[in-house]
């Protein structure tokens, strides 16, 4: 699964909008973003070790909920994001690792915009988990969204000294943030 393997399609690439990932000509349709890292990215050697000799353990995919803007709509998207898994053949480590990203949190399906945009939903609009979840066409849960939500606010205050200043942010205007567009049913968000 070498990057060199790939065509990159660089418009399907730029409508993304996720600097870190390429988008694979040929694969995948309107709605559905097959992806690699791009090569600067790609993690070369033993993050324990530093060791350059690695072994490919095999190809992985995950599969991430995104959004992105489309027009003045917002499109909910599924990106598969293809990668390999790799092991240090140090024998004193033997680490098994995978390329680190930081477009989604480490075990999550939604990519960091759609949880962001889960916070400012809940912070700025004051809709319930409920509601985001329609707005989500099902693809999410009002439990997941409630746990989106948790998780989120607490890397974004762990990542902050002053615990409030991620709420001032992410409650800001801007277009990383949240598309402050339309989902599904044409209701205008904040």
């Amino acid at each position: 699964m070498s990057i060199e393997k790939y065509e990159i399609d660089r418009r399907r690439t730029k409508e993304l909008g996720q600097p870190e990932l390429q988008v694979i000509s040929g694969k995948g349709d309107r709605n559905h973003f097959f992806c690699t890292l791009v090569p600067a990215k790609a993690r070369p050697c033993c993050p324990r070790c530093g060791n350059p000799e690695v072994r490919n353990q095999g190809n992985m995919h995950r599969d991430y909920l995104d959004v992105i803007p489309r027009g003045d709509d917002v499109a909910i998207i599924t990106i598969t994001y293809e990668f390999r898994k790799a092991k240090c053949l140090s024998p004193d480590c033997g680490c098994v690792y995978y390329p680190e990203i930081t477009f989604a949190s480490p075990y999550a399906r939604t990519t960091r915009r759609v949880d962001n945009a889960i916070v400012r939903m809940v912070l700025r609009g004051g809709c319930s988990y409920s509601e985001i979840a329609e707005e989500f066409e099902g693809h999410l849960s009002r439990q997941v969204v409630g746990q989106i939500f948790h998780r989120r606010a607490k890397e974004l205050n762990a990542d902050q000294s002053d615990s409030t200043a991620w709420y001032r942010e992410l409650l800001e205007e801007g277009p990383y943030l949240f598309y402050s567009g339309v989902l599904s049913r044409g209701r205008r968000l904040p």
